[in-house]
């Protein structure tokens, strides 16, 4: 081989060398360019898998502090209940301790002397008063009391009502006493209307009368409460016509006496009291 040869043969060789090497080191800026877009996608990838791990952190979060808020609340209704049940034991057994004490009182009786004798002066004049003992009430029957439409206190009942007077002031002089008129529901007539132009007001009247005879009688006027409340407090339904003789009536209750200014202070009444001396019925 000449040297020109030799010479050409080393050029091509190396020709081709740098040829080889040229087309590796496109290759590898192929490759890193590759390389870079995908450590820039990761990066993308991470910075949203980071941020969507941050939102499920707070929504994690908030779920916690909402349970925690929930169990807060059960323990709390859990002691409420337990109060109110306990509170609910506590006025069960109050309400049973009330109704057994208000069991034993007996309201409207009246001690054994006066209940003595008010029921003697009832047995002795059954035709035209009636003694309901629980209720410490005196029934006087109207039409053996008065005359139709009228308020005047007739002879028989009025030496009633003077017993009944002997009894308030004695046995009876720790109470008070309400009278109260009524009436049926029957039309005032046109005679009666002249003094007494409604039920109410001949009810009323006839309440003033009866209290009249008592304090002519020397009962305390202090002592002594009227009321009409006319045909509006029936004790059996009137009849269709209003003529209904159950519901003319006057009563009388004894109470308790209550505090008054200036009023002399009622003694006592003892627990037990004697037997009183019968009551002399006047005939």
């Amino acid at each position: 081989m000449t040297r020109q040869g030799w010479i050409r043969t080393c050029r091509l060789a190396f020709g081709g060398l740098l040829l080889a090497a040229g087309l590796n080191l496109g290759g590898c800026n192929t490759n890193n360019a590759n390389l870079v877009e995908m450590n820039r996608a990761l990066q993308d990838r991470n910075q949203s898998l980071t941020a969507q791990n941050e939102s499920l952190n707070n929504l994690n979060q908030q779920l916690q502090d909402a349970l925690n808020a929930r169990d807060r609340a059960l323990e709390e209704q859990t002691r409420l209940l337990a109060d109110l049940r306990a509170g609910k034991a506590g006025a069960e057994q109050a309400l049973l301790d009330f109704e057994r004490r208000f069991g034993a009182l007996n309201f409207g009786s009246l001690d054994p002397q006066t209940d003595n004798a008010l029921r003697q002066l009832a047995a002795a004049h059954s035709d035209l008063l009636e003694y309901i003992p629980e209720r410490g009430l005196l029934r006087f029957k109207s039409d053996f009391t008065f005359a139709s439409g009228s308020d005047v206190v007739n002879d028989n009942a009025r030496n009633t009502l003077r017993q009944l007077a002997a009894i308030l002031n004695g046995a009876a002089a720790n109470y008070d006493i309400r009278v109260i008129g009524h009436t049926d529901s029957q039309q005032i007539s046109a005679a009666t209307a002249r003094r007494h132009p409604t039920n109410v007001h001949l009810s009323a009247h006839r309440a003033i009368s009866v209290r009249d005879v008592l304090v002519q009688s020397a009962v305390r006027p202090d002592r002594v409460e009227v009321a009409g409340r006319g045909e509006f407090d029936p004790v059996v339904p009137n009849n269709p016509g209003g003529n209904t003789p159950q519901n003319r009536r006057v009563e009388i209750f004894l109470d308790r006496p209550r505090a008054r200014v200036g009023a002399p202070a009622p003694a006592p009444a003892p627990a037990r009291a004697p037997a009183p001396a019968p009551v002399e019925v006047m005939k």
